[in-house]
């Protein structure tokens, strides 16, 4: 004779079933949440790296002959990073927030730029630096 699950075995099958459908959402979640937080971070990276490479090339700035003219560059970099190279290189969400130099060593021509990136989707952010060599 065959016999069948009693209602008490049913509900308790179903219980740990229930258990496990639910552990696995809460990973997908997870995983899914952790995936977002990782491909924001290599984001805002790639800014990072796309704006310290524009100010390092940036050849007003290289031509600058003293500190009033570097301000004023930075300031200019700040608006043109700000307003359009970063939104139209296919970012959002982060801008910069600060840009200031100071000399580097004793030498006129080595000045270390410091930018600081916020992104608005972690609210995050972070300093990066640049030496520049300027003519």
């Amino acid at each position: 004779m065959k016999r069948g699950f009693t209602f008490a075995e049913t509900l308790v099958a179903l219980a740990i079933l229930a258990g496990f459908l639910t552990l696995g959402i809460a990973l997908i979640i997870s995983h899914k949440r952790m995936s977002q937080e990782t491909t924001r971070a290599s984001e805002i990276e790639a800014v990072a790296s796309l704006v310290g490479s524009f100010i390092r090339q940036d050849s007003v700035l290289k031509d600058a002959s003293n500190a009033q003219e570097i301000a004023g560059r930075m300031n200019d970099l700040m608006i043109i990073l700000n307003d359009t190279y970063i939104e139209t290189s296919g970012f959002r969400d982060t801008e910069v927030s600060t840009i200031t130099f100071h000399r580097t060593t004793d030498s006129e021509d080595l000045y270390t730029i410091n930018y600081t990136l916020v992104d608005e989707m972690s609210e995050r952010e972070e300093v990066y630096h640049v030496v520049v060599s300027l003519r």
